[in-house]
């Protein structure tokens, strides 16, 4: 018997291999039908797999370019974003100047009203714990001659007085305070009254008129004013206008309602008044 080594086994695979491809182009030579359906046989394989391959193609494509535009648009938010940031702060910025001008102005126009006396612009840096500013600190202090006592305007209105001073700040306490007392007078009519604190009815914006003789010519709308009575605030300097009136129960007396011509919500800038009311004359 005759054993077929290892070393000739490939060899004649090849030959049964190259004999087969002979086969199959002689065939389809001299028959055309028959290569007519191997080519239909092999394109009903390759074209699914081909538009197959071409719509994941065009799948992956389309995908790629949907990720780099949004991408892109993540990019140019991004900007939009960092823009609409510098904007607002600028807006803000520009919103602050003109709050702040505007202020001044008032500020400006309060000292023309009082040109009597010297004053001093200061700013709001600290206030009490609540709503309104019952007591305030402001950035002026006794190296700037600020003195214990002084008044202190804002709005066109009183405020209150100066009641601690440091090197470089000063406390304001205000009269919108329960207990805090100033004596007044209507300015048409020069008729006394007082104005007193009561932090309830400041809750509906208001103070206290209190004192007011049943005699006394004073009517709703008129404005009142410091009197010259006052011990420590300088006269006339506006306090607000009358809101309501009426008689006590003795049928000698009146009370009433004041609306503070200053804004006790919001303060930011005063002005301070750098004369004493027990001389009337400067530090």
């Amino acid at each position: 018997m005759i054993v077929q080594s290892k070393k000739n086994r490939p060899r004649g695979g090849l030959l049964i291999l190259i004999g087969i491809c002979l086969f199959l182009m002689l065939l389809s030579y001299f028959s055309p039908s028959f290569n007519s359906a191997v080519r239909n046989g092999i394109n009903s394989v390759l074209l699914p797999m081909q538009r197959g391959m071409n719509k994941a193609g065009s799948y992956i494509f389309n995908r790629i370019e949907a990720l780099r535009d949004l991408q892109a648009v993540q990019e140019k938010n991004k900007l939009l974003e960092e823009e609409l940031a510098e904007l607002r702060q600028e807006n803000a910025h520009l919103k602050l100047t003109e709050n702040e001008l505007k202020e001044l102005r008032t500020l400006l126009k309060m000292k023309e009203q009082y040109p009597e006396y010297e004053t001093l612009g200061a700013h709001v840096i600290g206030k009490s714990s609540g709503n309104w500013f019952q007591s305030f600190m402001i950035d002026k202090g006794s190296r700037d001659g600020i003195q214990l006592n002084m008044n202190v305007m804002a709005g066109g209105g009183l405020v209150g007085l100066v009641t601690a001073v440091g090197d470089g700040y000063a406390t304001v306490t205000t009269i919108i305070n329960s207990g805090q007392y100033v004596s007044a007078m209507s300015a048409r009519s020069g008729s006394n009254c007082m104005v007193a604190g009561d932090l309830t009815l400041y809750s509906d914006g208001l103070l206290r008129l209190e004192n007011i003789s049943l005699s006394s010519d004073v009517l709703t709308g008129d404005k009142i004013v410091t009197s010259n009575i006052s011990d420590k605030y300088l006269p006339g300097l506006l306090i607000g206008y009358v809101e309501t009136l009426e008689t006590d129960a003795n049928q000698l007396t009146q009370t009433g309602t004041l609306r503070p011509a200053a804004d006790f919500d919001n303060l930011n800038t005063v002005l301070v008044f750098l004369a004493l009311k027990e001389t009337g004359d400067l530090p």
